[in-house]
């Protein structure tokens, strides 16, 4: 009986102690919760570990805050594209400089208080996206303000901003 207890047990720790191979699941097929649309390619986002982009999308709202288009020129991609409230714009960098700096030239400043960011890229590597939120208080040089709640998604590539989508909620008139 002995023998028979102590073979059992060898073969139960024996089959404890295989090495098999943790199942895995990919977490856009492992969900089966009913959405309401079906997203026909799921970027799987993360966060991203790296601040260089924060950084970056950090520096080029500063530059708009400063009305500093030196500035805004060295984290600028070649290429730009930007869309804001009422207003889009593709062309080169510039292009866009020249068209900001004539917005910029109307304009007295700029006050900015940042609230939240978050720095995503998707698992492929081939996005990666700076989300902002912050208000402005924007003052023009015949001293008429406006104060707004931003939402800003700064597109980089190899470093650089090639694309600004900027949301904007202006304040609910009484």
């Amino acid at each position: 009986m002995k023998k028979l207890s102590c073979l059992i047990m060898a073969t139960l720790l024996f089959a404890a102690c295989e090495n098999k191979e943790a199942k895995t699941t990919d977490t856009a097929t492992a969900d089966s919760t009913k959405y309401p649309y079906t997203i026909k390619q799921v970027q799987n986002w993360e966060m991203n570990p790296d601040t260089k982009n924060a950084i970056t999308a950090m520096t080029l709202i500063k530059t708009f805050e400063n009305l500093d288009t030196a500035s805004m020129s060295k984290v600028l991609a070649d290429s730009v594209a930007l869309d804001v409230d009422g207003y889009k714009f593709k062309g080169t960098k510039p292009q866009f400089l020249e068209e900001i700096q004539g917005e910029f030239d109307k304009m007295k400043g700029f006050k900015i208080e940042m609230h939240d960011m978050e720095s995503v890229v998707n698992k492929d590597k081939s996005e990666e996206w700076v989300s902002l939120w912050y208000s402005q208080v924007s003052t023009t040089k015949e001293g008429k303000t406006d104060t707004v709640a931003l939402f800003n998604d700064i597109q980089l590539k190899n470093g650089k901003v090639v694309r600004l989508s900027e949301y904007v909620q202006h304040p609910m008139k009484k």
